[in-house]
């Protein structure tokens, strides 16, 4: 559950309250504040109501720091609790001072972060909406509606190193939280997750500490190491303090990325992932209050292998210096790339999951410990990969297919509203899909390189949602409309009247290519979609009215399919340089002999 601006403003006030200067009584409750220098400012003073201090003292809220706080530290507006609320979180405010008075009480404690709160925020609408949310009421202030409550989808996102915001605003009112496999958010990524309340979920991903650019620092390393433990504490309270002066705190710390990909010392065995895991990840997590999330591990037999060695080598290590405890990891990470609606009914749904019965049995009795399955039950579940299209054993369906599934539009056995699913499972807290959007030539982002949404971001919009519209915008050209040129020839897969273009030669370089003719309304860059099957992965160029080509990589798909549906995959793209009106768009490249290829484009208008 998102923490909103405001509920953040009222831990502020908590912290306050228990400051030398909050700490008043009934008699010195209208004295005027006290400027860093000693010196009293009697422009500046902010009333308390004294009858609420004299009928309840003035207590701090829990887990307040005045590390995490843009106004510790010095003399500031008093907030005191009503004593009838049902918590010590709400607090009522007297202010009988107006927006310049708090501003430039903010200006004369000489930090900048309160300088942001006066020029960011409405100092105004900063204390009507902190008293919205109170028990009590403001003094003479007009009444606000309370903000919006936080969004609590399950929903989330996975930010790499290419998108940008356009990318990803979309989503800003239908995700909860966010991560990047890095300890920081990028400055942007910051910057819109703290103006829409969206949680960013510190990682460790690697055997590594990274930068705020999100390059490595520090190496955990056995015998030779250059991160401390210390360094690992405070990379992460950094982070966190970054985000709660300006948004969301962080609650969560995920650690180690599927550490069986790639070879030392990028990743690593469980025996070391469970030393370092002690020795940096757990230290980092505990010292900063935050609840620690597991390694991540695919939910196939390669990683459920892993991460149950892993659980072993970290019971034993229970009792050694820099010790690995089990009982701290409180939610359990997995990819999942396979969509098919069983594998959610039997692989996730609950305690009796083939996942959770999975590590039970390869866990057994180890160490002597008689309740894995137990302890494996009382974990909630983190989705935190997962589409629709690396499956093995299915056709990879063109994108407005998948739409119509995920949005459950449409059901059948593969990819049929996993999502859906995920959202009415009470052990799956969270999920995300993987991913925004890449440079890679893929069928499985959420938007295009422009920042349109794909059919298959509208879907994760809202999953399960009948009425999200599947349908491609813009003008789609199916292979019959293209102009076939040299070796290119259209071909008919059988059984199924499905055309496709096949032996498409070398652009460029000898005759053969694929040209289809668009019409847009306005010069500028288009995002495309090609429907293409084939074999092997092909590399092909794509050019804009004659323009230099640009090169994408089409991946395989499969050397039947044509013959058993005629299904394939559709890829998004992007067109640039076009303009108003008709337009020339060539396709050539290692479109192999004999090989079906493209069997439809639809240009995003």
């Amino acid at each position: 559950m998102r923490t909103s601006r405001s509920a953040f403003l009222l831990c502020t006030c908590a912290f306050l309250s228990n400051s030398k200067l909050a700490s008043v009584t009934a008699e010195s409750a209208n004295s005027t504040f006290q400027q860093e220098d000693g010196n009293n400012d009697p422009s500046i003073g902010i009333a308390i109501d004294n009858k609420n201090i004299t009928e309840s003292p003035i207590t701090a809220a829990p887990h307040t720091s005045a590390t995490n706080n843009p106004l510790a530290g010095d003399s500031s507006p008093a907030f005191a609790t009503t004593g009838t609320c049902s918590n010590d979180k709400s607090f009522r405010i007297i202010r009988k001072n107006g927006t310049a008075d708090w501003c430039k009480w903010l200006e004369h404690r000489k930090k900048g972060a309160r300088r942001r709160w006066c020029d960011k925020w409405n100092n105004d609408r900063l204390v009507k909406e902190a008293c919205a949310l109170s028990c009590g009421e403001c003094s003479n202030d007009t009444p606000v509606q309370p903000p919006p409550v936080a969004n609590s989808s399950k929903r989330g996102l996975i930010i790499g190193m290419r998108e940008s915001e356009r990318n990803v605003n979309h989503f800003k009112d239908s995700v909860s939280w966010f991560y990047n496999y890095s300890q920081w958010p990028s400055h942007w990524e910051g910057k819109w997750a703290d103006a829409n309340g969206i949680e960013f979920v510190p990682t460790i991903h690697k055997a590594y500490l990274t930068n705020r650019d999100l390059s490595p620092w520090c190496f955990f390393n056995s015998t030779q190491p250059t991160c401390s433990k210390q360094d690992a504490i405070n990379t992460i309270r950094a982070s966190i303090n970054d985000r709660t002066n300006n948004g969301v705190a962080p609650r969560y710390l995920m650690g180690f990325n599927e550490m069986y990909n790639d070879p030392p010392p990028i990743d690593l065995t469980p025996a070391e992932a469970a030393i370092f895991w002690g020795k940096y990840v757990q230290p980092a997590a505990v010292a900063n209050g935050l609840i620690l999330v597991s390694p991540t591990t695919s939910n196939k037999d390669k990683g459920i292998k892993w991460f149950a060695d892993f659980l072993k080598q970290c019971y034993d290590r229970r009792f050694q210096t820099d010790p690995c405890d089990i009982e701290i990891i409180k939610r359990f990470a997995v990819h999942e790339y396979m969509c098919y609606s069983d594998l959610f009914e039997e692989g996730y749904g609950g305690g009796s999951s083939e996942l959770i019965t999975g590590l039970a049995q390869q866990l057994g009795n180890y160490g002597g410990k008689n309740d894995w399955l137990a302890y494996l039950r009382n974990r909630d579940l983190w989705v935190t990969e997962t589409n629709c299209f690396w499956e093995s054993d299915a056709p990879h369906h063109d994108s407005k297919e998948q739409c119509l599934r995920a949005t459950g539009q449409k059901w059948q056995t593969h990819g049929s509203g996993h999502l859906a699913k995920m959202n009415k499972m009470a052990n799956v807290e969270r999920y995300a899909w993987w991913t925004v959007w890449n440079i890679q030539t893929k069928p499985n982002y959420l938007t295009y390189r422009n920042g349109q949404l794909t059919p298959i971001g509208k879907a994760y919009l809202s999953p399960g949602n009948p009425k999200v519209d599947c349908e491609f915008p813009g003008v789609k050209l199916y292979a019959r409309d293209a102009t076939l040129t040299g070796t290119a020839e259209l071909f008919t897969c059988k059984s199924t009247g499905t055309q496709m273009i096949r032996r498409g030669g070398k652009y460029k370089e000898q005759p053969g290519t694929v040209i289809f003719t668009v019409n847009v309304p306005s010069s500028g860059n288009y995002a495309i979609n090609v429907s293409h099957l084939t074999v092997g992965a092909r590399n092909l160029n794509v050019s804009v009215n004659n323009g230099s080509p640009a090169y994408h990589t089409f991946r395989s798909t499969s050397s039947s399919w044509c013959w058993k549906g005629g299904a394939s995959t559709v890829v998004p793209l992007e067109l640039t340089g076009l303009k108003a009106g008709m337009n020339k768009i060539t396709f050539g490249g290692s479109m192999a002999s004999m090989m079906p290829f493209i069997e439809w484009i639809s240009v995003v208008i």
